[in-house]
């Protein structure tokens, strides 16, 4: 059986999407008292998250994007635990 390519396209982008949202708006969840509230991401979710960006091959180029410059400059570790080719 051939895969139809624009069935694959149309559930990757609304995968990315779905994770886009969670990532920017949070997951939408019913509290105990029947409230609907907004939670952000969880590790399990922010993961997900990760491991898709990693398996399509996105990242931005080291030392190229400010967002991740400053999470990187706020880590608790430097790299060199890993060796000199890692540190910052």
């Amino acid at each position: 059986m051939k895969t139809n390519s624009k069935s694959l396209e149309s559930l990757f982008d609304a995968f990315a999407d779905q994770l886009k949202t969670i990532l920017t708006e949070g997951r939408t969840v019913v509290d105990k008292e029947g409230e609907v509230v907004q939670l952000t991401p969880d590790a399990a979710s922010l993961n997900v998250i990760r491991q898709f960006l990693k398996d399509t091959g996105t990242a931005p180029a080291p030392g190229t994007n400010p967002v991740v410059n400053d999470i990187a400059a706020n880590l608790p570790f430097d790299g060199s635990e890993h060796g000199s080719d890692y540190a910052h």
